[in-house]
């Protein structure tokens, strides 16, 4: 399951918002004007709801098209309501209308809706307007209390009221902010959690999926493997044509073969993961990389800068493994006789093993999957779909990572980071 890694209140909710908002204030000012008697330019404040309402009318338009609104249009819808709130405020009292308390509401509305660059302008645009109500000019024309509080040297009441409002809103800016951005890594790590559980899982479902079908063959394998050696050997020590001597070392390599992918089936091939680590030179793991290849194989093996990297702490034979696997692939796929480079360095806390090949690369469609186990691009027979599998979850296992680019017709280079051994100071 994944979660998106945007603002947790989408656009739609914010259209919502502003119709409650809308609906809120139309009540609020008829109460206002004729219960209670409030004088305010009707007129006036009419004109600013209903452009309030036209715009967020443009935005439901907006949504039902499809269209996703961009961040600048959805901060410039608050920005536009801040306005209007301001204008509001001047037609109905100023600063002693108690709805200028609306303001934090559109600065939180920002901060779990936008950025964080969008949410700050919200809050330097409400201390703005919020501002802007304490100008006697304009209080005079609609606030009957602007007479007996206007500023004074002091600076006390009016100035105490600005301050307080600003605290509040750089407070409620950050606060609100913080808050959001928590959420989302939390998501995000609990997303992560997920993924690599689930792919715990399906390793785990394999093992014991194969255990009790390796259990099954082991038997019968066996007993075609005896007999294919004692054919292999009669057919060397009697005149035996050679079509069926070659036979019999036929039914022998495809017995180990089939030995091979039970092993990785049952995930023998990836146990060692479980065995404690040690402290291994970087030149170490290729050396033991390489004995498992054979010697022509091995000429074709170009490694780079593999005695200066600094040592790691994991299992010789699963890390051997993980590399041989990538260093394998990468043969297969060159040309016969191209060479393969594996190029070995720091890369911040890690050490980098890149294999490059000199194939023909994979499409974008195959890269997306590569590493999923029984995908293989190998013909049938030739590959199970499960060594770049079981390589990612040894890398990830240990504190490493498993990434693969390609391009086609370029080449495809596997790139396998392990951390650095605890016991080594890297330079800064």
């Amino acid at each position: 399951m994944q979660f998106p890694p945007g603002p947790v209140v989408t656009a739609r909710w914010l259209a919502r918002f502003r119709w409650a908002v809308a609906g809120g204030a139309t009540l609020a000012l008829l109460l206002g004007r004729w219960p209670l008697g409030v004088e305010f330019p009707v007129a006036g404040v009419a004109v600013l709801i209903g452009l309030q309402i036209a715009s967020n009318l443009w935005l439901e338009w907006v949504l039902r098209r499809g269209t996703t609104p961009t961040d600048g249009t959805l901060g410039g819808l608050i920005l536009f309501d801040i306005a209007i709130l301001t204008a509001l405020m001047i037609a109905t009292g100023g600063p002693s209308n108690p709805f200028t308390i609306s303001y934090l509401v559109y600065i939180t509305l920002a901060a779990v809706t936008l950025n964080a660059a969008w949410t700050w302008a919200a809050a330097v645009a409400s201390m703005a307007g919020y501002g802007v109500l304490f100008i006697t000019p304009l209080r005079a024309l609609v606030d009957p209390h602007a007479g007996h509080t206007g500023m004074d040297p002091a600076l006390s009441h009016q100035v105490g009221m600005g301050v307080a409002f600003g605290v509040a809103a750089l407070l409620t800016a950050s606060f609100v902010t913080r808050i959001r951005l928590a959420l989302e890594a939390r998501e995000r790590a609990l997303a992560e959690a997920r993924r690599i559980a689930a792919k715990q899982e399906r390793l785990a479902s394999l093992t014991t999926l194969a255990a009790g079908a390796a259990h099954e063959l082991a038997t019968p394998l066996s007993a075609i493997a005896v007999a294919a050696r004692e054919l292999d050997r009669a057919a060397s020590e009697h005149d035996v044509p050679a079509e069926i001597a070659e036979d019999a070392r036929l039914i022998r390599s495809q017995v180990d073969r089939c030995r091979e992918i039970l092993d990785q089936m049952s995930g023998r091939a990836d146990a060692s993961v479980a065995h404690e680590a040690r402290t291994l030179s970087s030149r170490r793991l290729v050396e033991a990389m390489l004995d498992t290849f054979s010697p022509v194989d091995r000429s074709r093996i170009e490694i780079a800068d593999a005695t200066s990297a600094p040592s790691v702490d994991v299992p010789l034979d699963a890390a051997a493994r993980a590399l041989r696997t990538l260093v394998k692939n990468a043969l297969e796929a060159s040309p016969p006789g191209a060479p393969v480079s594996v190029l070995v360095r720091v890369a911040g806390d890690s050490v980098r093993f890149d294999v490059r090949d000199h194939g023909t690369g994979m499409t974008a469609t195959t890269l997306a999957r590569a590493g999923e186990p029984f995908f293989t691009t190998k013909p049938v027979g030739a590959g199970f779909g499960l060594g770049l599998f079981l390589a990612r979850t040894f890398a990830e296992r240990w504190g490493g990572s498993l990434d693969i680019a390609s391009t086609p017709a370029a080449g495809t280079t596997a790139t396998l980071r392990l951390p650095i051994s605890s016991s080594v100071t890297v330079p800064a």
